[in-house]
């Protein structure tokens, strides 16, 4: 049971983060940075046309009696700047994900595969244990009750290898090795804060450049095309370098250290902590399938029905305790690797 419970706990930490596949995820963020870049980096096109005054792109209405056409395109190089940050602040988003991926998810498909491999590998022999009981009820050589107990020893394994094979299926693949996969993940989230910084500065200056016509359309426009760079400029841009700073130092503290709100479980800390129970759960369960499988070499030589249905009693046991083990020295060696041990 309490290698289920554990189980159970580390699948709800790599939660969010692993049931959705990293190539969903890198095309929903990246599909809404092209959509907002889209927007920062085009052009736009102003006109205006009327009673106006002044001979840049204001509509201002004034006194003139000629009534003027103005109309051209503006390009911010502010937003084009912007644009290609916001697509950089989401290709981090995406390194990020898959580096969550291998560090919780990808490791703990390792383990779920060994597990699942014994449980599998158990099954044909279960399904001859029953057999064999069905056949000894029939020739009254077993009782109804023994049946119906390995019945449900052989429908429990079942059930266990179906659950394991679920699990792997919402998982992502584990691909490659996992060494560094912890670092990839600091380094990404790093990233990210610094294309955020970019963005929160970029909001403090622009530079423009507008082409156009300005046009009378009662008389002749000598020079009836224009072009005009413009400029503006926050002096609040000189604070906010520190601040940013400050908000990159937090942030690169936050994610190396273990705190209630974490979702992701990917500090570590957190995996140090993991990998500390899964050791001692992991000497527990090698210790318990050892046991079974000398049980199982002595009654081997014994004979009598009554003996031969202990032993499988036996044997189911020992595939469950088998396939924890499995499962927690596969975990532990894969936690390794992620820490770099």
């Amino acid at each position: 049971m309490a290698v289920r419970s554990l189980f159970a706990a580390v699948t709800i930490l790599a939660g969010s983060t692993s049931i959705a596949h990293a190539d969903a995820y890198c095309d929903h963020v990246q599909g809404v940075a092209d959509a907002e870049s889209a927007i920062l980096m085009g052009p736009e096109v102003f006109g205006s046309l009327g009673y106006l005054e002044a001979a840049d792109t204001a509509t201002t209405v004034a006194t003139s009696n000629d009534a003027r056409l103005i109309a051209g395109v503006r390009i911010k190089l502010g937003g084009i700047y912007q644009g290609f940050v916001t697509r950089d602040h989401a290709k981090a988003q995406c390194r990020r994900h898959a580096a969550i991926d291998a560090v919780v998810g990808a490791s703990q498909h390792k383990a779920l595969e060994a597990r699942a491999k014994i449980l599998e590998d158990a099954l044909p022999d279960a399904q001859k244990f029953l057999a064999q009981a069905t056949a000894d009820l029939e020739a009254r050589r077993a009782n109804a009750q023994d049946v119906t107990a390995t019945r449900i020893r052989v429908e429990e394994l079942r059930q266990l290898a179906e659950d394991t094979r679920r699990q792997l299926e919402a998982l992502p693949p584990a691909t490659g090795s996992l060494k560094g996969a912890l670092a990839d993940y600091y380094e990404a989230d790093a990233d990210m804060e610094r294309d955020e910084g970019k963005l929160r500065s970029a909001q403090a200056w622009d530079l423009s450049v507008r082409l156009g016509v300005n046009e009378f359309l009662d008389r002749d426009t000598p020079q009836p095309v224009f072009a005009a760079v413009s400029a503006s400029f926050n002096v609040g841009w000189f604070f906010e370098g520190g601040a940013n700073g400050r908000a990159q130092s937090a942030r690169a503290q936050l994610v190396h250290e273990a705190h209630a709100d974490d979702a992701i479980g990917a500090t570590v800390v957190q995996l140090k902590n993991v990998l500390a129970v899964e050791e001692k759960r992991e000497e527990e369960t090698r210790a318990l399938a050892g046991d079974l499988e000398r049980q199982l070499k002595e009654l081997r030589d014994l004979g009598g029905d009554q003996t031969r249905r202990y032993r499988e009693t036996v044997w189911f046991e020992w595939v469950k305790a088998n396939a924890d083990h499995e499962y927690l020295a596969t975990h532990v060696e894969s936690l390794k690797e992620v820490l770099g041990q």
